[in-house]
């Protein structure tokens, strides 16, 4: 049996789509900012509930990329998300862990930071921002689209592996103890038509990674495959700011969420945003994915199979 307990929400932000909501405070939620630096590997996080004593929080750098980790049991896995920084906070034994996973781009930096449930509840939500003012891509020679690709990660409010949870002792057994979040890994494109200003596009290949079979130990991981999840009716305004709804694919007009973004860059060559989903697979309970995403424009030279296959 999947440990399949799933952890409510922060009841201060009810999920309710409504078309004339501004989807980019959706999928912020309860984050307020971040700020990534790269180069020296430090984030900081403001406004986040419950992920430490100040409201200004810095966390600590886990890893670029995916990282090989040894279970006590033995099996060797990959932790975390091709092309976003792992960071993780957790002030002591009792207060609630937190992960995020950012990235920047030219012009642009986004991520998602969610706390582990505990006291039937979860906190977390997406946060980008664009640098400089906005130039629109250029499209390939009598073309007016063009396409973004790059992998997606996200929050999931179902326990996940432990990683580097402090730890605990002499409690009694009743003690709500922290746990780490589980977390979603895929790939992603996005189409923008930049003649009618329509942002549509996919993840796909979508993991769950989560903590395994009840009784097996804690730092044990479980991979569930999720649904490829579909971007429609995004509108991309003037100013390089989108937002729409999110769909399973397959499943038309069945509306799991929003998402919201930025395109930036001095040539359009970035693009980065979030989502929010909840109630998107039949084989869980009561789910909720806050995600980020931070993606590539596909240019004359590039050699993945989603900008071979989009450019001319």
């Amino acid at each position: 049996m999947w440990w399949l307990k799933s952890i409510s929400r922060d009841n201060r932000h009810g999920y309710r789509h409504d078309n004339n909501v501004d989807h980019s405070s959706t999928i912020a939620n309860d984050l307020d900012s971040l700020s990534f630096d790269a180069a020296n590997r430090t984030l900081t996080v403001t406004g986040l509930t419950q992920d430490g004593t100040p409201l200004l929080n810095t966390y600590q750098f886990v890893s670029d990329g995916q990282q090989t980790i040894t279970a006590s049991d033995g099996t060797i896995y990959q932790a975390y998300v091709n092309g976003y920084t792992t960071f993780t906070a957790q002030n002591d034994a009792l207060g609630r862990h937190a992960t995020a996973f950012v990235a920047s781009r030219e012009g642009v930096q986004a991520g998602v930071v969610m706390t582990g449930g505990q006291f039937n509840k979860f906190f977390g939500g997406t946060f980008y921002e664009r640098t400089g003012t906005y130039t629109a891509p250029v499209a390939p020679q009598d073309r007016f689209d063009v396409t973004y690709h790059g992998t997606y990660a996200a929050g999931l409010n179902f326990p996940g592996p432990d990683t580097n949870l402090k730890d605990t002792t002499g409690l009694d057994p009743d003690v709500d103890v922290p746990v780490q979040t589980a977390y979603v890994r895929g790939l992603m494109f996005v189409n923008v038509d930049l003649n009618d200003l329509s942002v549509e596009g996919e993840i796909y290949n979508r993991t769950g990674v989560l903590m395994n079979n009840v009784g097996d130990p804690d730092d044990v991981p479980g991979f569930l495959g999720l649904p490829d999840i579909v971007l429609v009716e995004g509108v991309l305004t003037d100013t390089g700011t989108f937002q729409g709804n999110l769909e399973v694919d397959g499943l038309v007009g069945q509306d799991v969420g929003d998402f919201a973004g930025v395109i930036g860059g001095t040539q359009g060559e970035s693009m980065a945003g979030g989502t929010t989903l909840q109630e998107f697979d039949d084989n869980l309970q009561n789910e909720i994915e806050y995600g980020v995403f931070v993606l590539d424009l596909c240019q004359p030279g590039d050699t993945s199979a989603i900008c071979t296959n989009a450019l001319p």
